[in-house]
């Protein structure tokens, strides 16, 4: 019985070739999609207009959930952090972070990252596994029901790099803005990267209508290099030359630039002017983020410091937000985000 394979996460083709075999009529798997990933059923016994019998026979060789709840944290600021056991023992963590007019999810693609940016915890594990589909959906339809509040924005920024797990988060970010599926709007599901650049020349020709964050955190290759060694593979020119591209095909959208401040190293007056000038030609948000105290040594700006640095990026022709850290008490905050088992910590990705 444990190995039931799942049907969470599964497409509804997929499901109707897992379901060939018991003489089905076609429309079962449409109606199975939407029981799972709409509805958020636990059991197969919740499928009502599906007969009793059939119900017998899907409990007898398939399974729908398969997260296993070990932690919820609460913040003082309502952030939840939700700490899961996957099948094979391996954990990893979401957070649930609400607010007046929205409650937004940041989950995981990943087990681990093998990308190693210095400044995140995660990628010091290296990359353990990458996460199935349903994994990924279930994160956001477990929250759901354990918070019983309906998930408005869903963001890949926790651990793992989305693109390195490129055709499971797009299967799972179909599910999750599917009408019939967790009916999430396209445009509030963001993937987050790093700048895995072939990947997003990708992303832009399959057309996807979702959101795309860049984690950049330096203004220039020389500095990029020193903190992400993604930048040696994917230098910062030829990232700039592919999000022109994925610009040029969105007419009507702009990208958002993630700039986590690192104090005494990406904090400067001369880092915010090469900012502005690397962007301004760009249509775009950044979100500034004051590094979370963290065992790898580094910190946020200064009070001071981190003002003058805003107010020279105010100065620029685009939109400019300073992230409020959200969940810092219970270790749920960008870069925080920890699962300390088997004697190592996890970070989540900024």
């Amino acid at each position: 019985m444990e190995n039931r394979p799942s049907l969470l996460g599964l497409t509804k083709i997929q499901i109707s070739e897992v379901l060939k075999p018991f003489r089905q009529p076609a429309y079962r798997a449409d109606q199975i999609f939407k029981w799972i990933h709409h509805h958020n059923v636990d059991s197969f016994e919740e499928m009502s207009n599906i007969s009793k019998d059939f119900r017998q026979q899907l409990s007898d060789h398939f399974t729908i959930k398969t997260l296993g709840l070990v932690e919820k944290n609460i913040a003082s600021d309502g952030t939840e952090k939700y700490l899961w056991k996957l099948p094979d023992g391996k954990h990893m963590e979401s957070v649930l972070i609400p607010d007046k007019k929205r409650n937004t999810i940041c989950i995981s693609s990943q087990v681990g990252c093998s990308l190693g940016c210095h400044f995140c915890a995660t990628g010091t594990m290296g990359l353990l596994r990458n996460l199935t589909p349903g994994e990924i959906v279930e994160q956001v339809l477990q929250v759901m029901k354990i918070s019983q509040n309906r998930i408005t924005n869903v963001v890949f920024m926790g651990m793992g790099e989305p693109f390195m797990n490129y055709p499971r988060v797009i299967q799972a970010c179909k599910i999750l803005g599917d009408p019939e599926g967790v009916a999430i709007a396209t445009k509030r599901i963001t993937i987050s990267s790093s700048g895995i650049v072939p990947k997003i020349y990708q992303y832009t020709d399959d057309k996807l209508p979702y959101g795309l964050a860049i984690s950049l955190h330096a203004p220039d290759q020389a500095l990029r290099e020193k903190i992400m060694p993604i930048a040696h593979k994917f230098p910062l020119d030829s990232l700039m030359d592919s999000i022109r591209y994925f610009m040029n095909a969105k007419k009507r959208n702009r990208i958002t630039f993630e700039y986590v401040l690192l104090h005494g190293i990406n904090d400067t007056q001369a880092e915010a002017r090469k900012l502005i000038s690397l962007l301004s030609p760009i249509r775009c948000k950044l979100n500034l983020i004051p590094c979370n105290q963290n065992h790898l040594g580094f910190n946020a700006p200064p009070p001071e410091a981190l003002e003058e640095f805003v107010a020279l990026m105010m100065k620029a022709p685009f939109t400019v937000t300073v992230r409020k850290n959200r969940g810092e008490d219970i270790t749920a905050a960008c870069g925080q985000l920890a699962v300390e088992i088997a004697e190592k910590s996890i970070f989540m990705k900024i």
